[in-house]
């Protein structure tokens, strides 16, 4: 570790006791955790990855309306938790979508059925971080020094993916329904692109950039189908300044804040009710070693509850 992420570290940890206790007001725990990990949501059910310790690989396990965690009965993934998003088929049922050695997986939530995308995989490049709405799914192909955003179906018309859009660096992406959100890390900047899939039109509608003694991050976006539009978390590793839940509202291109954490290192949606699912560390990190420091274990899985956005940036 660096002598600045050390510093880093210690004013996060200084500042902590610090931020206002609204953060954590009618939070639940879901889980604690022994390495870090990624959580998806979609009304009222949260999905995330386990360390299987024995093995080194992680297994999926899902929670409803904020229930204790229960297996899901897919075969583990190695190489570090499920790039997992939940969204629904083409009818309206929840689903989840991942990658398992470089190949897009759908999985029925209900009835615990696992899909192989064949048209949708490349047989020569791997594809990552896939996200589902509407039986349409989205995903991350690297493909010559650059990272391709594509979409497609499996219906039986179907003939494949097609191209979005490419930036040297996209770090996630999420459907929804007219619609996709994606991450750009561009230098130190880190871009949150809303583009409308039909028409094309794509523009930057939030960005945080490190510096100094900030180490800024973004997490993944979320689709919320209530408020048609997009809800991320910003972090900021350092000064303990504008911690944030970001909500975007696709009618009228607004912005709203709500109280967040510099120890987010993945967020999604539950609903109104349940608020947003997290997935936590010591550091907003997925490194092995940002789950504990003297003692306190920091790896945890929580719905917030109900959130209000009424925060300044």
């Amino acid at each position: 570790m660096t002598q600045l992420r050390t510093l880093l570290l210690a004013i996060g940890a200084l500042l902590a006791v610090l931020v206002p206790a609204a953060a954590a007001q009618g939070a639940t725990v879901l889980s604690t955790e022994q390495a870090p990990t990624r959580v998806a949501a979609w009304s009222g059910t949260v999905m995330w990855s386990q360390l299987d310790t024995a093995t080194g690989r992680y297994r999926l396990v899902k929670s409803v309306n904020a229930g204790p965690p229960t297996p899901v009965a897919v075969p583990e993934r190695s190489g570090g938790p499920f790039d997992i998003d939940l969204g629904t088929n083409r009818s309206g049922s929840t689903y989840a979508v991942y990658t398992r050695d470089g190949d897009i997986y759908r999985l029925s939530v209900a009835s615990a059925v696992e899909t192989k995308i064949t048209k949708l995989s490349s047989p020569t490049l791997a594809e990552r971080d896939p996200t589902i709405q509407r039986g349409e799914i989205a995903f991350i192909r690297r493909d010559g020094g650059f990272d391709q955003l594509r979409i497609g179906n499996t219906t039986s018309g179907s003939t494949g993916s097609r191209f979005l859009v490419k930036k040297r660096t996209i770090l996630n992406a999420e459907l929804g329904i007219t619609h996709i959100a994606y991450v750009e890390k561009s230098g130190n900047t880190r871009s949150v692109h809303v583009r409308n899939i039909s028409t094309g039109r794509d523009g930057v509608v939030y960005h945080a950039t490190s510096g100094a003694l900030n180490a800024a991050g973004i997490t993944k976006p979320a689709y919320d189908a209530v408020l048609n539009g997009f809800m991320w978390a910003r972090t900021n590793l350092g000064s303990g300044t504008g911690n944030r839940f970001v909500r975007y509202k696709l009618s009228g291109s607004k912005l709203t804040f709500a109280q967040g954490t510099p120890r987010y290192n993945s967020t999604s949606w539950a609903g109104d009710q349940l608020g947003a699912a997290t997935a936590s560390s010591l550091d907003g990190s997925e490194s092995p070693g940002a789950c504990s420091d003297a003692g306190i274990n920091y790896c945890q899985v929580t719905v917030t509850g109900p959130l209000s956005f009424t925060l300044g940036p």
